[in-house]
């Protein structure tokens, strides 16, 4: 059977969206999964994230906003439930990037961007650490 390019890209472009989250019913609006023990322990919308407490940190080092906001990673964990954490895997459109317990202060957050994003930045953290577009954290990895 033969197929048209546009067949063709139709077909990866909808493989696309469903690796990254998307076309799963229910599931349109979370921005961020929390998992440990190979499990899902909750999935945040854009709006629950807000509702954490807010943290502002300087970011120097950044090439746009020198002032970001967010919710703290640990208080992320928290409010999901993760206990025993040794580290963390953040996981996103940049390469993953993975936390001690130590290395989770109040200035390592996950801000919203402008295009409704989430992007880890820390007050010392360089940018090559930084994970834009983040969609996962997985505790003890």
């Amino acid at each position: 059977m033969r197929y048209s390019a546009a067949h063709a890209s139709a077909v990866l472009l909808f493989s696309v969206g469903l690796a990254a989250g998307g076309g799963c019913a229910g599931h349109h609006n979370d921005y961020l999964v929390v998992r440990q023990d190979s499990r899902t322990l909750t999935s945040f919308t854009l709006r629950q994230l807000q509702d954490l407490p807010q943290v502002e940190i300087v970011t120097p080092q950044s090439r746009g906003a020198v002032r970001q906001k967010g919710p703290t990673v640990h208080s992320i964990l928290d409010a999901a439930g993760a206990i025993d954490v040794r580290s963390v895997r953040i996981e996103g459109r940049d390469p993953a990037q993975t936390f001690v317990a130590a290395e989770l202060t109040d200035e390592l957050i996950l801000n919203v961007t402008k295009r409704k994003t989430l992007k880890l930045v820390g007050t010392k953290l360089d940018v090559g650490r930084w994970v834009r577009d983040v969609t996962s954290l997985v505790v003890n990895p």
